[in-house]
């Protein structure tokens, strides 16, 4: 059964609140150039050309033929999904612009709080670092399972994530491609702050 656009961002959103309050600790952990240098071992079949997303400030490769959904604003974040035509499965970007440098545990709090008010059933199933120092989660409630992780910068903070429609059984195929999608994704400060090779003086 598909689900609307609507219910798809309001309900893995949800998700999200509850994992930045479940301990994913906002700090910078990533080393940009780490970063910039695990693009070139990723397997992007399936996948678009990478490009840059405005709205949420990164450069992706989305799976393609993969809808992209309209944009969803609110005050404190800016979340952008890519939907599969199965509609079952998944890929996200939230961002965050936050107002002042807040410690982990504020942040925390105040995502409780608007968690609160849109969900009951949600749960954390794990929450892991991997070696680009990246911190990673896995969550679900009836009906979203979600995983990601969490990128920040400054003021500035990305949670980068896919996920599933729980009511059928997922989809691998799917699942492959969204996670190598994940993968592709870079915040665009990030590749900014890439060192440019200086050009060569002819002589």
């Amino acid at each position: 059964m598909s689900f609307s656009k609507t219910a798809w961002a309001a309900g893995v959103f949800s998700l999200l609140l509850l994992l930045t309050g479940a301990g994913c600790q906002l700090q910078q952990s990533v080393s940009t150039v780490r970063l910039i240098q695990h693009q070139a071992a990723i397997d992007f079949s399936g996948l678009k050309d990478s490009e840059p997303c405005d709205a949420v400030k990164v450069h992706i490769a989305a799976p393609q033929t993969w809808e992209a959904l309209q944009v969803k604003k609110a005050a404190l974040y800016t979340d952008m999904q890519w939907r599969s035509p199965s509609r079952q499965t998944g890929v996200g970007i939230c961002y965050i612009r936050m107002p002042l440098p807040f410690g982990a545990q504020t942040l925390m709090w105040l995502a409780k709080q608007e968690y609160s008010k849109k969900s009951q059933d949600a749960q954390v199933l794990g929450e892991w670092s991997d070696p680009l120092g990246r911190p990673w989660f896995e969550a679900q409630n009836s009906k979203y399972h979600i995983r990601g992780y969490v990128v920040t910068k400054g003021f500035e903070a990305w949670v980068i994530y896919c996920g599933y429609r729980r009511a059928q059984p997922p989809s691998a195929p799917e699942l492959g491609v969204a996670g190598r999608s994940l993968e592709t994704i870079v915040p665009t400060p990030f590749a900014q702050d890439v060192p440019r090779q200086p050009v060569a003086q002819s002589q």
